[in-house]
């Protein structure tokens, strides 16, 4: 193993013991000692965390001959589409046959895949190594610091030996756990004035809290307003703001359009910005004043550093500094919403919500399952005065307050760790320097986002899915796809030199396919999968 592997491996420890070893000592002090693990319990524990750290950086190293081998040209394999992978296609086929409808959103139509350890996930219908791949895709909402982390997994065991993992406890009847848990993510608010006044909410994805933080918000400005007019949330056209909760907004499963249908408009959330660029800025402050001016804004929803669904587009720091002014002078809430953004972008919320928004009054903070690192855990923080203005239904499911709590805390210290978020600054910088080796300099037009946060532009839809079967088939690397742009978010943890690889792999091939240099082999399959989306469509009409 190479010297910087070793000294990366080190510093890992150190982030991850001194996270754990922190969030037990601050329980057992809120606890007065009831929560305190037994001499027994712990030899458990940490017999079992030293099997799983050792399986965890086996995987990392396995990444990384993965990553080699693909910036050598030697990882081609077809097997990785289910079409040439009947024992694949039998699961897809199995799968299909006993979920419901929302299942059935696949990546590169059919991906089975039956493990994940760290940052890879095994294909099924693979005997050998051949089936793993390199998760670039789904990181950045779930499991941005591996799965199976050994430190995480640690917290999970800590809770069943304490006796606290299991839901035995509701909104109704709180116990030292959630009120120990609540009080400290409650302190992960930029604001450090208001945690005294902050309410959390947590539940089991962002979904629910988005819609919680949208009702809650709607609420507030209506009680806050002598006029009798419905108010909305504010937010970009083409992105998420919220989901299956009741505020309904969950615009790419249809949802928006059926309580269209049924009220007559849309009654939480107004989709008419447009996004925060510096080239659109003028137009995104016309609506928002005159949105303002008519009475007809609530509160403003907003991703403020990167907004994933439009292409992973970077916000303009000028505008909004400029937005900030103008909701704080009609002393109007900001919903940040930083799931995707959790952790990649300089800090745990993200870079502009650590200095534009960090003394804003009205700020409300979202999160999903990257809170927890891949479990059902989300939690939305707001300022008490507005969540004591919502219906207190619109607030409460049987999942409220429980789940992997010390795990989301463990993660919090670990993302929040100045030597961590130091590392992945050198990993992005490196990242930014590759990708000007292929030309593809940072921007609007070629490398977007920030930090690990990352899209790469391609400027059509068909060469992106291009690319993605390129480097799934030829080079074992999975990345998603967004409006004209792949999806490049890795996770967290991989060595400094896995990540450079991937780069390399990954602005070389999409050079590739601009050039209109895609293989015979990428070729064959991208017309098999598009013979087959016809023939569905035709069917399903």
């Amino acid at each position: 193993m190479k010297n910087n592997q070793k000294r990366e491996i080190k510093m890992l420890e150190e982030v991850g013991d001194w996270a754990v070893s922190e969030t037990l000592r601050q329980l057992k002090k809120y606890s007065g000692g009831e929560l305190t693990l037994s001499k027994a319990s712990q030899k458990l524990i940490n017999q079992e965390f030293r099997l799983l750290k050792k399986v965890f950086l086996k995987s990392l190293s396995n990444s990384l001959f993965i990553a080699d081998r693909a910036l050598k040209g030697q990882n081609l394999n077809r097997k990785r589409v289910t079409y040439f992978n009947k024992k694949m296609g039998a699961y897809k086929k199995s799968v299909l046959s006993h979920y419901p409808p929302a299942a059935n959103a696949w990546v590169l139509d059919g991906l089975v895949f039956s493990s994940q350890i760290a940052g890879l996930k095994k294909l099924a219908g693979f005997t050998n190594g051949d089936g793993h791949v390199i998760d670039v895709l789904n990181s950045a909402s779930s499991v941005a610091l591996g799965a199976e982390n050994p430190w995480l997994a640690k917290m999970d065991r800590v809770e069943s030996h304490l006796g606290i993992k299991d839901n035995i406890c509701t909104a109704y009847h709180p116990g030292l756990r959630q009120g120990f848990a609540l009080e400290q993510l409650a302190r992960l608010h930029p604001n450090k004035k208001a945690h005294q006044s902050l309410a959390v909410h947590s539940e089991t994805s962002g979904t629910v809290v988005d819609s919680i933080a949208i009702e809650s918000v709607v609420s507030y400005a209506e009680k806050k307003s002598n006029h009798g007019m419905m108010r909305r949330v504010l937010a970009v056209d083409g992105t998420w703001a919220g989901g299956y909760g009741s505020a309904r907004e969950g615009t790419g499963f249809g949802i928006d359009g059926q309580q269209k249908k049924k009220a007559g408009k849309n009654l939480w959330v107004d989709r008419c910005l447009p996004a925060p660029v510096k080239e659109q800025a003028e137009e995104f402050l016309r609506i928002l004043n005159k949105k303002i001016d008519n009475n007809e804004a609530a509160g403003l929803y907003l991703e403020p550093d990167i907004v994933g669904d439009l292409g992973i587009v970077v916000v303009d720091a000028e505008l909004l500094k400029k937005i900030v002014v103008i909701m704080k002078k009609n002393h109007l809430p900001i919903i940040a919403d930083c799931v995707q953004q959790l952790g990649r972008t300089g800090s745990y919320w993200g870079e502009n919500v650590g200095t534009i928004l960090k003394d804003y009054p009205l700020l409300i903070l979202t999160t999903a399952k990257s809170s927890s690192n891949g479990q059902p855990f989300g939690f939305t923080i707001m300022p008490r005065e507005v969540a004591d203005s919502a219906h207190a239904l619109s607030q409460i499911t049987t999942n409220q307050m429980n789940g992997p709590l010390l795990r989301a805390l463990t993660v919090s210290k670990m993302l929040t760790n100045s030597k961590f978020q130091k590392w992945l600054k050198k990993k992005s910088d490196a990242m930014e320097r590759i990708a000007l080796e292929y030309g593809l300099r940072p921007g609007y037009v070629g490398l977007r986002g920030k930090h690990l946060n990352r899209g790469v532009y391609m400027g059509d839809n068909e060469l992106v899915k291009l690319a993605q079967i390129a480097l799934l088939v030829e080079d074992g690397i999975l990345v998603g796809a967004v409006p004209e742009a792949i999806r490049y978010q890795p996770m967290l943890l991989e060595y400094s030199e896995t990540n450079e690889k991937v780069a390399h792999t990954i602005f070389r091939k999409v050079k590739k396919i601009m050039n209109g240099e895609a293989s015979i082999e990428v070729k064959k399959i991208y017309n098999r999968m598009r013979q087959v989306a016809t023939g569905l469509a035709r069917k399903n009409t």
